[in-house]
Formats: structure tokens, C-alpha cells, sequence
């Protein structure tokens, strides 16, 4: 592995974190509709070309790592989230843990996230295993 490879991919994700959360409730505020699919099209596509198009993060022919997903997921999780009101505009809809949230009221969505991504994860396998 090369480590600026690494390095270059996990920026990418940060990007792709802080992008979602407010670059993309910007733009859509600013432009509407076309905003939301102008940001979608820039921040996503920008971090799955870096990161899988260019290999910034090595990916094994019979694995998986979920870059981008996990750095958002992160990033709402730290952070906390913005929403568009019709009111005022963008405000923040959620604290995240460095914003004084407590992590408490979201441990069940948070297990049964794992819960479903491990069942997800047993039967993709149980089911592509004849293919190898």
C-alpha cells in the first residue's frame, strides 16, 4: 500500500463528509433542485472517482472497505447536521458529539444500524459464496 495513497483518499472522504453536511444543504438553498444534484453530482462523484476511479484506497478483488460512507456517517455523528426551513434558511437540524450532544438517545439507531449491516453483510455472503 502507499501511504500518500492512503493519505490522498482519506482527505477525499473527509471532503465527502463535510461536503454532505454543508456544501450540499447550501447549494440547495441557493439553486433548488438543481443545487441538491449539482452538489450531489460534484461531492459524491469527486469521492468515488479519487477513491475507487484512481485506487486512493486499495480495494482487494474479494473485499470490501467502506470509505465514504463511513467518513459521513462520521461526520453527522461528530458534527451534527444542517437542514434546509422555509423560514430561516439553513439551520442546524443536529448537535453532534463535539457540538455537547449526547450519544445516549442514538445507541439504538446506532446498534441496530450494525445489527442490519451485519445481517446485510452474512447474506451477501452466504449468497456470493458459490461465486468464488
Amino acid at each position: 500500500m502507499n501511504f500518500i495513497k492512503i493519505i490522498v483518499g482519506t482527505i477525499t472522504s473527509a471532503f465527502a463528509g463535510y461536503g454532505v453536511f454543508t456544501i450540499w444543504p447550501s447549494a440547495l438553498a441557493r439553486w433548488n433542485w438543481l443545487g441538491g444534484w449539482l452538489a450531489a453530482g460534484i461531492i459524491i462523484t469527486t469521492g468515488w472517482w479519487v477513491n475507487h476511479y484512481m485506487n486512493a484506497i486499495p480495494n482487494e478483488d474479494d473485499g470490501a472497505w467502506v470509505d465514504m460512507g463511513l467518513a459521513i456517517w462520521l461526520s453527522a455523528l461528530l458534527g451534527g447536521s444542517v437542514m434546509l426551513s422555509l423560514d430561516n434558511g439553513l439551520v442546524r437540524s443536529g448537535y453532534g458529539i463535539y457540538h455537547g450532544a449526547s450519544i445516549g438517545p442514538a445507541l439504538t439507531t446506532i446498534i441496530l444500524q450494525l445489527i442490519g449491516a451485519t445481517v446485510a453483510g452474512y447474506l451477501l455472503y452466504q449468497i456470493r459464496k458459490g461465486d468464488v
